[in-house]
Formats: structure tokens, C-alpha cells, sequence
């Protein structure tokens, strides 16, 4: 069994049953939106409104910059940081914590 795969589902069922979910751009994303003139000095906040699975690359995720309507963007979801106190990123990071880690060995 692929419990990877398995994994990832989970998490975008999770992810598109919570949406429209808030967020911020991580440093990358945000340069690379500054960049191109979509926002300005500040960070804004961004809202995220579906997330895609792509087999083959990270999960990516369609937002909107708040405020702002007309425009759609894509990226990947690692480009993306969730406001903590969020209910379903609370469990998704306590899940985090206490999963197995890939080499570590059961006591």
C-alpha cells in the first residue's frame, strides 16, 4: 500500500471540506507576487478557495488575494502558510507531532 498517497488524500479532502480556509504568502511567493506588481510593501492576506492534487508535484492550492476578487493565482501549497488557530491546522499540526518520523524505530 501507498500510505503516502494515501496521506496526501486525506489531507486535500480535509483541506477543500475546510475552504475558503485564510492564509499568507511564505517569503517566496510573496516576492515573487511583489514582483509582478500584484500587491505592494505589505503582506497581505490571501484566501484560499480550492486545492488541487497533482500526482506528479506538490499539492497545489488556487487563492485570491483578500480584498481583491478578480484575480486567481495557483502555487504550491508549501508556498502557503495558514493561520494557527485554525481549528483543522491545530489538528493537522498535532497530527504532525506525533506521527512516526521515517527512520526513527518503535520502542
Amino acid at each position: 500500500m501507498d500510505f503516502d498517497h494515501i496521506r496526501r488524500e486525506s489531507l486535500v479532502h480535509n483541506l477543500r471540506d475546510a475552504l475558503p480556509l485564510p492564509a499568507r504568502p511564505r517569503p517566496a511567493l510573496l516576492s515573487f507576487l511583489r514582483a509582478r506588481g500584484v500587491i505592494g510593501r505589505s503582506a497581505r492576506k490571501l484566501v484560499i478557495v480550492d486545492i488541487v492534487d497533482t500526482a506528479t508535484q506538490d499539492v497545489m492550492c488556487r487563492f485570491m488575494i483578500a480584498g481583491d476578487g478578480a484575480s486567481n493565482f495557483v502555487a504550491p501549497l508549501a508556498q502557503i502558510a495558514f493561520d494557527r488557530k485554525n481549528p483543522i491546522v491545530k489538528r493537522f499540526a498535532a497530527r504532525r507531532r506525533n506521527a512516526p518520523r521515517p527512520g526513527s524505530r518503535a520502542r
